[in-house]
């Protein structure tokens, strides 16, 4: 029983497999595209092989054999075998398909019957081997106009297929719908409908002509132009007769169309905004005499911004004459109107030099004639010991003997040897960072005095909180004892 049915099996087996596999070649795989590039290259091929290959200077040679080679009537009738012509039509054939065009080597090997019988027609491959081959034998590609297994007639809009704006798909050949396939601004099935965004420029019964809107216009319109327009875009105003209207939004004031230091240009439809000069806080251009507003230290003079003296600060014309104020930054003050440059020493002055200050700068005091001199601070400070004190001008610079450095605590201590080039600690490191020497800091009854009295603190916390709670007074005393522990170690 097993047996039998297994039998069976492999019978149903090769019964499918022989219903499956694919039957003798027809014309259903071939595309239009492949045949007509066959015939076209035939056509090339064609051409070439007209004196190809029997060229090589012999001319008693050429004048007797090309002759024969060359396919014509004249020469049927001398040659009845036709040996040369089937030579040329070989040479041809091979060269036909590229290597890896696979379609079309499959579509020549399946017809090479038929260009064979086409040849001995002695017709020209320009004239009619495409008709002859892939319309009317292999049935791939159809007539122009025309589409689809049976060759239908594309649609016809105002004595044109598709009206004159657009393909028929499939056209030409045996594929596709037939359905029309519009040209940019034109729509409907037979593309005799302007298409939205687009007017009817031009119409009758054999011809119409589709333009674009205006790209004022928002989408629709019904003519050429801004004032074509139905709706409009951001950038224009509709205006009923006229059409869209550009808006000019530098005219606008809040908001204000660009920011500051920048001035506005009116485009259609928009606006850009551009860099002012930068002598202008505010412009209507790019030079600096269409300035607005004036940046800093600067004035506005005949609607051009000029800078104000240096010893100015804020001015109403140029030159030192002019300014508003004086800076005071720049050592500068107001004598009779005009700013002077005050000596190093002065804070504010009535005139130049040191001895019409009105008061002495940090760093200089007035002697008895009235001027404003230099202070000597090597006489008072930086006196530590190993310390030398360098006297400046309004100031001083106090630095370590040579051989000397500042530790942590700011002393002047000897250089160990080998660690001249440690970096120095900063301030940040001084607090935050725990000393490497903790003992030496605090010693003896220094050290003696902070372990008594953050005893004392900590045990008069521990008993109030033990009063309030006794629990907690001696969770406190705990802590206490342990922060004690630490506070010892670090110093």
């Amino acid at each position: 029983m097993k047996w039998k049915m297994r039998y069976h099996t492999v019978a149903l087996s090769c019964l499918l497999f022989a219903l499956l596999w694919p039957g003798p070649t027809d014309s259903a795989q071939w595309t239009c595209a492949t045949c007509k590039g066959i015939t076209e290259r035939f056509a090339e091929k064609y051409a070439e092989t007209e004196k190809g290959g029997y060229g090589g200077g012999n001319t008693d040679w050429e004048e007797t054999y090309l002759k024969e080679y060359r396919r014509s009537s004249k020469w049927r009738r001398m040659k009845k075998d036709g040996s040369e012509s089937e030579v040329r039509l070989l040479e041809i054939i091979e060269q036909l398909c590229k290597h890896d065009n696979h379609a079309c080597h499959a579509l020549v090997e399946e017809h090479e019957e038929l260009l064979e019988e086409w040849w001995q027609k002695d017709e020209s491959p320009h004239d009619n081997l495409y008709k002859w081959l892939c319309i009317d034998h292999v049935k791939t590609c159809c007539p122009n106009n025309t589409w689809g297994p049976g060759c239908r007639d594309c649609p016809i809009g105002r004595e044109k297929v598709c009206s004159g704006h657009g393909k028929c798909d499939g056209e030409g050949t045996r594929e596709g719908t037939g359905a029309c396939t519009c040209d940019k601004g034109y729509q409907g099935a037979l593309c005799e409908q302007c298409s939205i965004g687009h007017y009817e420029e031009y119409k009758n019964t054999t011809h119409v002509s589709c333009k674009g809107c205006h790209y004022g216009c928002n989408i629709t319109c019904k003519g050429p132009g801004l004032e074509g327009c139905l709706a409009c875009h951001k950038g224009y105003n509709y205006v009923q007769g006229q059409g869209c209207i550009d808006v000019d939004e530098c005219q606008r004031e809040t908001p204000a169309p660009c920011p500051q230091g920048f001035y506005c240009t009116n485009i259609v439809g928009a606006h850009k905004c551009f860099k002012c000069n930068e002598a202008c806080d505010e412009c209507f251009g790019p030079e600096a005499n269409e300035c607005k507003k004036c940046r800093e230290n600067h004035v506005l003079l005949e609607g051009e911004c000029k800078e104000c003296d240096p010893l100015c600060k804020g001015c109403k014309g140029v030159g030192p004459e002019n300014c508003l104020k004086c800076d005071e930054g720049k050592l500068a003050d107001m004598v009779d109107g005009v700013c002077i440059e005050c000596a190093p020493a002065c804070h504010g002055c009535t005139g130049p030099g040191p001895e019409n200050c009105k008061r002495c700068r940090m760093g200089f005091k007035q002697n008895k004639q009235g001027v404003c001199e230099d202070v000597d601070e090597c006489k008072t400070i930086c006196r530590l010991q190993h310390e030398v004190c360098t006297n400046t001008i309004g100031s001083y610079d106090c630095e370590c003997e040579e051989g000397y450095e500042r530790n942590v605590r700011d002393a002047c201590v000897m250089k160990i040897p080998g660690q001249e080039d440690k970096p120095k600690r900063s301030q940040f490191d001084k607090y935050m960072k725990p000393n490497k020497h903790p003992k030496k800091m605090l010693t003896g009854t220094t050290q003696e005095t902070v372990r008594l009295v953050s005893i004392f603190f900590i045990v008069v916390l521990a008993a109030v909180v033990a009063l309030v709670e006794p629990v907690l007074g001696a969770f406190v005393a705990v802590v206490g004892g342990v922060v004690w522990y630490f506070v010892i170690k670090t110093y």
